[in-house]
């Protein structure tokens, strides 16, 4: 009886054993699944300029690991952006290598290297060349102009990096020049920059309006994925009202306008960095005093801004310089590069490097974080598993509170 009883218990101890063995495999597979979604997500963005994909991408839960850009007033910019986000203790940067750099004599090795990864290691690359490359580009006259080999640069690098994922943006001219050929040709490569790299893409044309950002800025963006992954849609936050005050079809908030995006900001020339403005003659003055909301400068060719609507698109101006904002919407003056920064959802603390047109030039060049964070999430959440932060996360992640007055919860 005890030989028998012994044999019963000895078994019910392998079955105990088999069973503890079942359930330690089972939880270290939900360990393994919670470490894969938790796992940082490298990022590495080209043409960086000044920073805005990046703030927006590392909001959604990317890191980036390198940022790079031509323009030293950028690279200082993400410089002191990544100084001053470690002494603040804020996610942006602190991983970042900085290198300021001609992205034609940049090698993919050295990228890679100073990033600390290898080939098919990183998660996701961004970035777009300016918009006057692709004239050039679709007419194949890169070796003419230096901008047309920019397109052929950002695959040549997708290629040697083969990231599991990457963003490229654009204006949304992209999508007419040559008509519309070049758009293609540019989608076709990007789909298969090398022999055995084929990238699933999913394309939209979104207006940063639509996603909270106090400004209309209509942009292409192309959105690649290596394991057959697409996006369905980037779903959107505000809608166009009649009234302010109106209720919106669905869950979807109203526009954010120039004043949400100028809602508790200092007096100019106090407390902010690049928060001063052009002196005006006073004929210029008088000029700027009398348009109506809305109406264009003859002169200058900048219109005021309407305190009830979203900016218009905040002007760059060309190489030579030309770079302003627009008229402000009460005083008779232009706004500062502070207040246009403001326009693209860039926090306050986000100080940009240089006088004068440098400042302006990044403004004006950046992708709006708040829209880049959208999109952002929604990559984060399909292609990789990992968290889909909430909007109200985001926009407190980037110092965007002030455009919110209502509650975002669930958005």
């Amino acid at each position: 009886m005890d030989d028998r009883v012994g044999v019963i218990d000895g078994g019910s101890e392998e079955l105990l054993e088999r069973g503890s063995i079942a359930v330690a495999k089972k939880r270290k597979r939900e360990q393994a699944a919670n470490s894969s979604q938790k796992k940082t997500r490298k990022l590495i963005s080209f043409f960086s300029g000044g920073g805005g994909l990046d703030l927006g991408l590392e909001a959604a839960g990317f890191e980036t690991v390198f940022a790079t850009d031509i323009d030293y007033h950028s690279c200082q910019t993400l410089q002191m952006g990544k100084d001053y986000c470690a002494t603040a203790k804020l996610p942006f940067l602190q991983s970042a290598a900085i290198q300021q750099a001609d992205v034609i004599q940049l090698s993919s090795k050295d990228v890679m290297k100073a990033a600390g990864v290898k080939k098919g290691e990183v998660d996701l690359m961004a970035g777009g060349p300016p918009c006057q490359a692709f004239s050039i580009f679709g007419k194949r006259q890169g070796v003419n102009d230096p901008r047309g080999l920019l397109p052929n640069q950002y695959l040549r690098l997708l290629r040697e990096i083969k990231p599991k994922a990457f963003v490229f943006e654009n204006v949304f001219g992209l999508l007419t020049i040559h008509g519309g050929e070049t758009f293609k040709e540019l989608c076709a490569q990007l789909g298969k920059p090398g022999e055995d790299i084929n990238y699933t893409l999913s394309v939209f044309r979104l207006n940063a309006a639509e996603y909270g950002v106090p400004q209309f800025r209509d942009r292409i963006f192309i959105i690649g994925n290596l394991n057959g992954k697409k996006l369905e849609c980037i779903p959107k936050i505000c809608a166009a009202v009649p009234n302010k005050y109106q209720d919106v079809e669905g869950n979807l908030l109203p526009y954010r306008t120039v004043s949400d995006g100028l809602r508790g900001l200092p007096p100019l020339g106090t407390l902010l960095a690049n928060h001063t403005s052009r002196m005006h003659s006073q004929r210029i003055i008088d000029r700027y005093r009398n348009l109506k909301h809305g109406e264009r400068d003859s002169k200058t060719r900048i219109n005021k801004l309407d305190p009830e609507r979203p900016s218009y698109t905040i002007i760059v101006g060309s190489d030579k310089g030309g770079g302003k904002g627009h008229v402000h919407p009460t005083e008779p003056r232009e706004v500062s590069p502070r207040e246009s920064a403001r326009m693209q959802t860039f926090p306050d603390w986000w100080a940009f490097s240089g006088t004068s047109r440098h400042p302006i030039r990044q403004v004006g060049n950046a992708v709006p974080p708040l829209l880049a964070a959208v999109v952002g999430r929604e990559i984060m959440q399909k292609f990789f598993g990992g968290e889909r932060r909430s909007f109200k996360q985001l926009v407190s992640l980037l110092g965007q509170d002030n455009l919110f007055e209502e509650n975002i919860d669930g958005l």
